[in-house]
């Protein structure tokens, strides 16, 4: 019973799930067809990314001040769960060796079931492993009395984690419309015939079958995190609205997995059948849920929550020198408004290739460029003496300016380097592409971020009376 309750912590979890990322992310460079990285080296590869990333975790449970046995007990489990959660993508390592592309159920090889709890056990050495380490390197600084205030840090790691988390699958989708990839498996929710997660796919699989049976296996991985999310925001967050926003989270990354297996069930490989609009609802719902994974780890975070109280509560006093809060406010939400729009104008050329939207899309990013860095200069500008927030506000804007500049570049590349069919002639234009439609959702996030913390530092009235009243 002990054991399970350190398992379902959110500070366990979380390290699971960053491990997990950095496990699943690694597998999928290491492997890519253009590579040609042999197994071994993919392999060793894997391990040492994943002991890396379970190390850097529990440095954080030596901070907090826990015992060595509390770490490396900690770090374990989590690197329990990570092997757990590693499994989807082991299982092609279960199977008889088959042809990547041929259509039929594969067989379990006569060790799979021995090879698996193999990797379990693997999976919790490291975390041993890392754990020990991990604390050895850190530097406590006192140990956490408030066991509801460790759990809301933590709880506010995991949604950062959890938004970190979509941000592969969107890249891998990305490559995947953009090298055209998207109806290279022509069945769900198997691959192939067989079951999706023991499908073997490697280096030998053909580029595009790779892309995307993989972009399938990060949509799984999402579909975790969601759940685990939601589950952790039931457990330990008391705010209703909070609650609302993780179902339908849950229920959006649901949605976009039934989408997109709609969309191969009845779409088609030739452009000129296949049901367009369905890719471009698909490609801006994927935004969207990115952005409210963002908002989830806004909403979470131990700042942002000290921020609405001290505002609710009237004692975060705003300095009568710079930029004012609504004044941020504004600017905030006009640019996440309008990076939203740019990227509705940015789905529909990619999947369209229409004219219309192109000069459309082109024309509409000075709008962007405006807003954002009107925004920016605004976020720099706010005087607060809480220098936390100070110092967070004045990145954020820095973030944002440096962001919104790079991605104006990158449109530019990509009209010029980026070609103009669906079906890319080089891999020179996939990467453009990817690059720029990757960009665009860091854009959305860094605006809905500021967004987010410009309406909390300057509620409209209702909102204030509200929050008042919930403060006293």
């Amino acid at each position: 019973m002990n054991l399970l309750r350190t398992i379902l912590r959110p500070s366990v979890l979380t390290d699971a799930f960053a491990a997990t990322i950095v496990v699943w992310w690694t597998w999928f460079v290491t492997h890519l067809p253009w590579l040609g990285i042999p197994e071994q080296v993919s392999v060793a590869a894997i391990l040492a990314a994943w002991l890396m990333a379970l190390i850097v975790c529990a440095r954080a449970f030596g901070k907090e001040g826990r015992t060595w046995g509390e770490a490396i007990v900690a770090s374990g489990a989590a690197g329990f769960l990570s092997a757990l959660a590693g499994l989807l993508i082991l299982g092609s390592k279960l199977v008889e060796d088959a042809q990547p592309g041929a259509m039929g159920q594969v067989s379990l090889k006569p060790g799979a079931v021995l090879i698996a709890l193999g990797f379990l056990v693997l999976g919790t050495a490291l975390g041993l492993v890392g754990g020990a380490i991990g604390r050895f390197l850190s530097k406590p600084r006192h140990r956490a009395n408030d066991a509801e205030e460790s759990r809301k840090s933590w709880l506010g790691r995991f949604g950062i984690v959890a938004a970190v988390a979509v941000v592969p699958l969107l890249i891998v989708g990305g490559l995947v419309t953009s090298s055209n990839s998207g109806m290279a498996v022509p069945d769900w929710p198997n691959t192939y015939g067989s079951n999706m997660f023991l499908y073997p796919i490697g280096p030998r699989a053909a580029p595009a079958v790779y892309l995307e049976h993989s972009h399938r296996l990060f949509g799984a991985l999402i579909g975790l995190t969601a759940i685990v999310l939601c589950a952790l925001v039931f457990m330990y967050d008391r705010r209703g609205f909070v609650k609302f926003v993780a179902l339908l989270v849950l229920a959006l990354v649901i949605s976009q997995g039934i989408l997109g297996g709609m969309r191969v069930l009845h779409g088609s490989a030739e452009a000129s059948k296949d049901a367009k609009w369905a890719r471009v609802f698909h490609g801006i719902l994927a935004q969207v849920i990115f952005c409210l994974f963002v908002a989830m780890g806004v909403y979470l975070s131990p700042l942002y929550q000290r921020v609405k109280a001290a505002v609710a509560a009237g004692v975060l006093q705003i300095g009568h020198t710079g930029v004012k809060p609504k004044t941020f406010r504004i600017f905030a939400t006009a640019a996440m408004h309008t990076t939203l729009l740019q990227l509705v104008f940015g789905a529909v050329y990619r999947h369209t290739r229409s004219a219309h939207a192109l000069w459309t899309h082109m024309g509409f990013s000075l709008f962007v460029v405006i807003f954002v860095l009107l925004a920016a200069f605004a976020a720099s500008g706010l005087r607060t003496p809480d220098a936390p927030v100070q110092r967070f506000l004045r990145r954020i804007g820095l973030l944002g300016a440096a962001c919104v500049a790079l991605q104006f570049l990158l449109g530019w590349l990509t009209f010029f380097l980026g070609g103009t069919g669906l079906e890319p002639s080089s891999l020179t234009e996939v990467l453009m592409r990817t690059a720029h439609q990757a960009n665009g959702a860091l854009l959305l996030a860094i605006t809905t971020i500021m967004m987010l913390f410009g309406r909390a530092l300057s509620p409209k009235a209702g909102a204030a009376k509200l929050g008042t009243a919930a403060a006293a």
